[in-house]
């Protein structure tokens, strides 16, 4: 009797361990999953927050591009109700609002790399600036799993650069 009590004990002990260290676990990712997204949920605040200085409401679909410099963008509506980019350098904070008719949509520049290149996966759509002229950049991995950048004009959809394979 004071054997099988004793087994008890000893399982009751290893299923209360187990329990506290899944538990410490689950936590510890938890608080470093949410430190790793800061920047980025930072970064989407800060540029919500320069649009809506510059006159723009509903700001939504937070995008980041990569290039020489970093931009950050977000979509909304003007004062006059047209829909409209805010492109906001990371270093320096310059801003240029884009009107969306002016050039070519998010959902029309990736239709054009689906249909050009069918990637296995597209990884991120960015608005920015290059050259003094705004570019959507699409990294994208192909079929064989390889890393794709393409750089298309926002203004008409061009090519502007292509790098495959990486």
């Amino acid at each position: 009797m004071q054997r099988r009590q004793h087994q008890q004990r000893q399982w009751s002990q290893i299923i209360l361990w187990t329990v506290l260290i899944v538990a410490f676990i689950a936590g510890s990712v938890g608080i470093i999953v949410h430190e790793a997204l800061r920047p980025s949920k930072t970064a989407a605040e800060q540029t919500v927050s320069i649009a809506r200085q510059k006159g723009i409401s509903s700001a939504s679909d937070f995008l980041t591009y990569n290039r020489q410099h970093t931009y950050y963008s977000v979509s909304g509506k003007n004062a006059k109700n047209q829909a409209v980019y805010v492109v906001v350098a990371k270093q320096g904070g310059k801003t240029q609002v884009l009107k969306r008719s002016a050039g070519t949509s998010k959902t029309a520049i990736l239709r054009q790399v689906w249909q050009k290149d069918n990637p296995k996966k597209v990884l991120n759509i960015g608005l920015g600036i290059r050259k003094h002229q705004p570019v959507w950049e699409v990294t994208y991995l192909n079929q064989k799993g390889n890393l794709c950048y393409d750089l298309l004009r926002f203004k008409d959809g061009t090519m502007v650069q292509s790098i495959q394979n990486l």
